[in-house]
């Protein structure tokens, strides 16, 4: 495939990638991307998937963000299932669709907890050429979301003796 066969590859990455800074932007806080790269899907197809992490949610603000997320999910033809968590951080989630993916393996997921929020979304495979997005960093170039990198600290954090 050449370069310009990935437009509808780049597109959806965009299309996606806004909706998810978007939903960042209904809970708040500060979020970190430990998205993949694009990864091989169907004949000829790429897709990637999307993972933000954020700030945790309690009590009313987390009803909050949850009906606000639904809602906008909502507009989109997305309507969600909300389920609680159980394990070691019990929390709720918000899931599109309800379970597994749609056929074009998409699906979106929003899981929070009094200690953090975490933000999934498969895009849909589409026809793209994994190699050369990848080479070019497609992904990593366009997105506002900084990267999780492990034993990074905050910028704002500070040394104590």
């Amino acid at each position: 495939m050449t370069a310009s066969s990935n437009s509808a590859a780049k597109q959806v990455w965009d299309e996606i990638n806004a909706e998810a800074e978007a939903s960042q932007d209904v809970v708040g806080g500060s979020w970190l991307s430990s998205d993949t790269a694009a990864r091989a899907c169907g004949s000829g197809g790429a897709q990637w998937v999307l993972t933000r992490l954020g700030p945790g949610t309690t009590g009313a603000d987390r009803d909050r963000v949850l009906a606000d997320l639904a809602a906008r999910w909502q507009a989109k033809g997305w309507t969600t299932d909300r389920s609680a968590t159980t394990g070691d951080y019990p929390g709720v989630q918000l899931r599109y669709p309800g379970g597994s993916t749609l056929q074009s393996g998409f699906f979106v997921r929003f899981r929070t907890n009094e200690n953090g929020s975490s933000l999934q979304i498969q895009t849909p495979c589409t026809p793209g050429d994994v190699d050369q997005l990848n080479r070019e960093k497609y992904a990593e170039k366009h997105t506002n979301t900084p990267p999780d990198i492990p034993g990074a600290s905050d910028p704002s954090a500070t040394a104590t003796p």
